[in-house]
């Protein structure tokens, strides 16, 4: 947690799947804001939390006991990839302190979908048959191609060392949540292998973002361009003071 004289508004960061809270810290740094990232069940101070057949509501509840204790009135959801289904939870379930919504090249399903439904027929399909045949940790080779196209090799090492496989019901649980109401942004990555552009014009769709702001950058800018996106959170925070 980073504590500034700003304390009426701070962030809250959740990461994508198989990382960790430790992927904002650079970022966080460049943040004039208090911020508050999130170690999903199963690593950092929740790794005593068991992962499999976790559903989504658990995940959600196990957010939620962190935002609880996080002290701005007002606070600004960061969601990165898969996170994007829990921060639309969260959304919903503290309607009181939610002033903003910053979605990272995230999913952003339908109303009463699951994030894998939310995917091309193709992708669905090829997703449901690896969790069948492998679980949900992908092999190094996608990992590097995928997540890490645009980082250096001490980076790429750590997000394949510290993957942590999820529960396969974080991607096949339906959400309650609907299209978010507050002030929202998408950050669309150009260059994001993990997830295609045309994917991320699906979920913006979805969200119906009042903002959108393209950073030319693999599926991780919080690691490849964390000052450029800085920029950009400091500046939506302004917007919502």
């Amino acid at each position: 947690m980073k504590k500034t004289t700003q304390s009426s508004i701070g962030f809250v960061f959740l990461h994508g799947a198989g990382l960790g809270a430790w992927i904002w810290d650079d970022l966080i740094k460049k943040l004039e804001y208090p911020c508050l990232a999130i170690d999903l069940p199963g690593r950092g101070k929740h790794k005593n939390i068991a992962i499999k057949g976790l559903s989504l509501n658990k995940y959600v509840e196990s957010v939620l006991s962190d935002i609880d204790k996080f002290s701005p009135k007002k606070l600004i959801i960061v969601a990165h990839s898969i996170s994007g289904n829990i921060g639309l939870e969260i959304t919903r379930l503290r309607q009181n302190r939610i002033y903003g919504f910053i979605a990272i090249s995230a999913a952003i399903p339908s109303v009463n979908s699951s994030y894998i439904s939310s995917l091309p027929f193709l992708t669905n399909i090829f997703l449901r048959l690896m969790f069948t045949l492998t679980g949900t940790r992908p092999p190094e080779s996608a990992i590097r191609n995928g997540l890490c196209e645009d980082l250096n090799e001490e980076q790429t090492l750590k997000i394949i060392n510290c993957f942590v496989p999820e529960s396969e019901k974080l991607y096949t649980d339906k959400l309650k949540a609907k299209s978010v109401s507050v002030n929202s942004l998408y950050v669309r990555l150009k260059r994001d292998k993990a997830f295609s552009e045309t994917i991320q014009n699906r979920m913006i769709a979805n969200l119906r973002a009042k903002q959108i702001v393209d950073i030319d950058s693999g599926h991780l800018p919080m690691l490849s361009t964390p000052d450029e996106l800085a920029h950009i959170l400091n500046r939506f925070a302004t917007q919502v003071i």
